[in-house]
């Protein structure tokens, strides 16, 4: 195992979200989101009052894990896009009823 890759809940809620689109700040981490399943990040959540929004909450933003960028030093990047703008790896562009919050296998 590589030492000082893992980032703690705590640093995480510290960090500010910024969505490398349109540059603007989506807040700081609020919360993480598990698999039942696998055990596995499925996304995190962030103060917001649009995108995906999961388990009801309007006032919540989920940011899947396969649109986290990077983790900085003060900041965690994520792309997000208007959900009928993404693309499959063909370059067809995906409808939202056929597009998942569930990240790739990884």
């Amino acid at each position: 195992m590589v030492m000082g890759v893992e980032v703690s809940f705590c640093e995480l809620r510290t960090k500010m979200v910024i969505n490398v689109v349109d540059g603007k700040a989506l807040g700081r981490i609020a919360d993480i989101v598990f698999s039942r399943e696998n055990a596995k990040v499925v996304g995190v959540i962030v103060p917001g009052d649009k995108g995906f929004h999961l388990f009801g909450r309007k006032n919540e933003l989920f940011v899947p894990y396969s649109r986290i960028i990077r983790i900085g030093l003060d900041a965690v990047l994520v792309e997000l896009r208007p959900i009928n703008t993404y693309r499959n790896s063909c370059n067809v562009e995906i409808t939202p009823t056929e597009n998942c919050l569930m990240p790739p296998n990884h």
